[in-house]
């Protein structure tokens, strides 16, 4: 299940007939007049919202935005655990980048040039890693 679609239908779910009302208000110049008549619930209104593109998974400043404004410390909790959470989880740590680079190292080999390329080396720069390294392959890295 999406975590961010369980985090919407949590906010939903906490939103008083009073928060529902104030955010349909609030929401006026983004949403027709026609989709906010039907929208019933924090639910319909997010939905409309992530059809629309306003609302997504990285961004998220509009639900901050209405969420503040009806000064719902308590759920702008929730969306900061949420996004804390999804940047925690899409940071990698010291070990998987150590990981990624040995692997990387182990088998590259002859094509380390077009690694070098890849990575925006000048060809100076290249020439100088080989001639000072000419039988040496795992030893032309960048000094």
């Amino acid at each position: 299940m999406d975590p961010f679609l369980v985090l919407l239908h949590s906010l939903s779910g906490s939103l008083s007939g009073n928060d529902l009302m104030e955010l349909k208000f609030l929401c006026r110049e983004r949403v027709s007049k026609r989709k906010l008549e039907r929208v019933q619930s924090g639910l319909d209104l997010f939905s409309v919202l992530l059809e629309q593109n306003d609302l997504e998974r990285g961004r998220t400043e509009l639900l901050r935005e209405l969420l503040t404004s009806l000064r719902r410390h308590d759920l702008l909790q929730r969306l900061d655990n949420f996004e804390a959470g999804a940047a925690a989880a899409a940071a990698p740590g010291e070990a998987d980048l150590r990981v990624a680079f040995d692997i990387v190292c182990d088998n590259v080999g002859r094509d380390w040039k077009r690694l070098a390329r890849h990575l925006k080396l000048s060809e100076a720069k290249i020439d100088g890693i080989e001639e000072k390294y000419p039988r040496h392959l795992n030893e032309q890295e960048t000094p």
